[in-house]
């Protein structure tokens, strides 16, 4: 093993000692320095952020443990290996050091070949920590840009008029997502629903995600038939029905004019329906299997009647299915309730209330999907 080329701080109160250890890392490449104290190795340690520390143990003033907890509360330092080297032999001081933060410790008086044995080891481990850490931050980075992109492809202002409005509320659980939500004016005052749940998370889902939403935007006639919308999208994914890859979609058309809304599921989770007078109530849209798995034939639509002041809320499993800190989940009861507590409220108002609400049930756990809610709500 070869520990690639670093700067290393001996800190000794002993001359000798300090000569010893430079004669044993001599031509190993890595820059040594050295300290006679505790104080001196921390004013080093600031200035150079050393990879490693070859702390002495017992020195006068500052000892090294107190270098130990001082390098290591420094966010300039704390990163760097500690070393105690020391001819103490008992098991609480070993321990005592490790609980400090010291990555090893080796007995006095040193041997050559293990101090050269352990600090390549070392060095070799916290590079490759470091490799690890910079490639997740990259990915990080590359999964966040990915996020801002995604959003881009989300509506950035939902349509409202005389008769209906909307609002809406999107979260991915890490960066880049699987959910999608889209409002599509089909004119005369209809607008057509969308709400999909990729499977998985992460790259292929986000994907997958954008592919249906430019699907739905490249439908060659007006999608005011829910059942063929579906099955449009559907076909458009053949090259994926062989995979393990799948997607739920609900998608709606909604004419508050005419007082009606026409549903159909693809394996998709129904909305509630929160009418004027009150009382949340799942709308019974009859489901077939998910998309991207095989062809549709037959997808059945439910058509109902909306009421000036009803109010529609679609969303992704990714909120009924949100984890408290003892495992218990938000459920669907959790979700109609916070519904019609905010009800009657702005439709805006509605959303920012139920996530409240499923914030507060879950008592700072973090999402392990995404979660999506569009809320309708038509006007008297």
């Amino acid at each position: 093993m070869t520990a690639p080329v670093s700067t290393i701080l001996a800190v000794d109160d002993h001359a000798t000692n300090l000569q010893v250890l430079a004669r044993t890392l001599q031509g190993t490449g890595h820059r040594i320095l050295a300290a006679r104290d505790g104080r001196t190795a921390i004013d080093i340690a600031r200035r150079v952020r050393p990879d490693l520390l070859l702390l002495d143990v017992m020195m006068p003033g500052m000892d090294g443990f107190e270098v130990c907890r001082a390098i290591k509360a420094d966010a300039a330092t704390r990163d760097a290996g500690v070393i105690f080297l020391s001819a103490l032999g008992d098991v609480s001081d070993k321990v005592a050091g490790l609980e400090l933060g010291a990555v090893d410790y080796i007995a006095k008086p040193i041997q050559a070949e293990e101090v050269l044995a352990r600090v390549t080891s070392h060095l070799s481990r916290q590079h490759l920590e470091r490799q690890l850490r910079e490639s997740r931050d990259s990915l990080n980075r590359e999964l966040a840009g990915a996020a801002r992109m995604q959003q881009l492809i989300l509506p950035t202002q939902l349509p409202q008029d005389d008769f209906v409005e909307f609002a809406a509320f999107y979260q991915t659980s890490r960066h880049a997502g699987g959910d999608y939500y889209d409002v599509v004016p089909l004119g005369r005052g209809r607008y057509g629903v969308l709400v999909a749940d990729v499977s998985g998370h992460g790259a292929p889902s986000a994907i997958v995600m954008a592919m249906i939403r430019a699907v739905l935007h490249a439908h060659p006639a007006l999608p005011d038939d829910p059942p063929e919308v579906l099955r449009y999208i559907n076909s458009q994914f053949r090259y994926l029905w062989d995979s393990a890859m799948f997607a739920t979609a609900l998608f709606a058309v909604v004419d508050a004019r005419a007082k009606s809304m026409r549903v159909s599921s693809a394996g998709h989770p129904p909305p509630l329906l929160l009418p004027a007078g009150g009382g949340v109530a799942s709308v019974p849209v009859p489901p077939t299997f998910p998309l991207l798995i095989m062809p549709m034939e037959d997808v059945a639509c439910f058509e109902m009647t909306i009421e000036p002041g009803d109010a529609v809320l679609f969303y992704t499993d990714g909120v009924t299915e949100r984890h408290d800190p003892d495992d218990g989940m938000f459920e669907m009861d959790g979700l109609a309730g916070a519904f019609s507590a905010a009800a009657p409220s702005a439709p805006s108002e509605t959303i920012a209330h139920i996530v409240e609400r499923v914030e507060a049930f879950a008592r700072g756990r973090e999402a392990e999907d995404d979660q999506t809610l569009l809320l309708l709500r038509t006007r008297g």
